[in-house]
């Protein structure tokens, strides 16, 4: 038995599912299932139940999980263990950050990192929401930076921020003279976006938004297509929904014939939260320091220095309780169309 079989092990037991598991770890699934096979024969037991698209542990497997877990949060910590020893070089930080999280979430990350532990060294790790989080459960994302809302219960997180959402669309299709625009203005275009997969729970909210304002027409690019999309909104050939700030799907647009309206009568937002695994937070120091330094952030102070600088008013949801649950439980609320 060696450390990738734990891995391969613990991959499938916490994605219930060979194909997901196999997405994760970057391979095929065949190859998967035949070093679980090993595994289980190697230790002369069933790991797993197997049914047609689900899988569930065994009493067997069951005991085994945390020990893996444990194995491996030990084994993967001994780089930091020796670099520390060492004392000559700064501890690796591998930080997720999805396309529409905004420049003051992570400008004011990244600057209290730098003043508490100066010594972390935070490598940006650019990605939709969905497949970050594959890597953070996978121990291959430190933290997260993404779009929720977040499941699971191995995985903690913190909220940042709300953005409101707008709709882009052709300066074609509308009237000069507006300055807002209604869901229900917009069934006779199709909406446009990139591959579902890349945040299937905030997808899943939007399509149900959507269908209860009448729109019925999608169109969904393969991948991370944004510039596939900016050309469908600029020509005119559907709408998209995007962050009102200064975001990456925001930016997209520039120098286009397009419109950036915000929406009359909904309250939609991108919601940004820290997530990270609360065992490795628990056991490696690394993680807890970026958890520090998240739950430390005044983005309220950072915003207001925005605001003087700019002039402009940085219109973002406060962080009190009744405000966060609204953003993460009300599918009208916490939608995020390019995550």
């Amino acid at each position: 038995m060696d450390l990738i079989h734990l891995r391969y092990f613990v991959a499938v037991a916490e994605e219930h599912n060979f194909t997901r598991a196999a997405a994760r770890l970057h391979m095929a699934t065949s190859p998967l299932s035949r070093r679980i096979k090993d595994l289980e024969r190697e230790l002369g037991a069933a790991l797993f139940v197997r049914a047609h698209h689900h899988i569930e542990l065994t009493r067997a497997g069951a005991a085994l999980l945390p020990r893996a877990r444990d194995v491996l949060e030990r084994a993967d910590g001994l780089a930091d263990v020796v670099r520390e020893a060492d004392g000559t070089t700064g501890r690796q930080a591998v930080i997720g950050i999805a396309p529409e999280v905004s420049a003051a979430v992570r400008d004011t990350f990244l600057a209290d990192l730098a003043a508490a532990h100066p010594d972390v060294m935070p490598r940006l790790l650019p990605a939709s929401t969905e497949p970050l989080l594959r890597d953070l459960r996978a121990g291959n994302v430190d933290l997260a930076l993404v779009h929720g809302p977040v499941g699971g219960t191995e995985v903690h997180t913190r909220f940042l921020e709300r953005q409101p959402v707008g709709v882009a669309v052709g300066a074609d299709l509308i009237a000069g003279g507006r300055s807002s625009i209604m869901l229900a203005d917009l069934t006779d275009i199709p909406f446009a976006s990139i591959n579902h997969d890349s945040a299937p729970d905030i997808y899943r909210n939007l399509d149900e938004l959507l269908d209860r304002h009448g729109i019925r027409k999608r169109i969904t690019l393969t991948g991370d297509n944004f510039a596939g999309l900016a050309h469908l909104v600029a020509t005119g050939q559907a709408f998209t929904l995007v962050g009102l700030d200064n975001g990456m799907a925001n930016r997209l647009f520039h120098g286009e014939p397009v419109r950036i309206l915000p929406i009359d009568g909904l309250r939609a937002a991108i919601t940004t939260v820290a997530a990270w695994r609360i065992n490795r937070a628990d056991t490696e120091r690394l993680v807890a320091d970026l958890v520090s330094t998240v739950e430390a952030l005044d983005l309220d102070a950072a915003r207001s220095q925005v605001e003087t600088a700019t002039g402009v008013r940085q219109d973002y949801a406060g962080s009190d309780t009744t405000r966060r649950r609204m953003s993460i439980g009300n599918p009208s609320a916490g939608v995020g169309p390019v995550p």
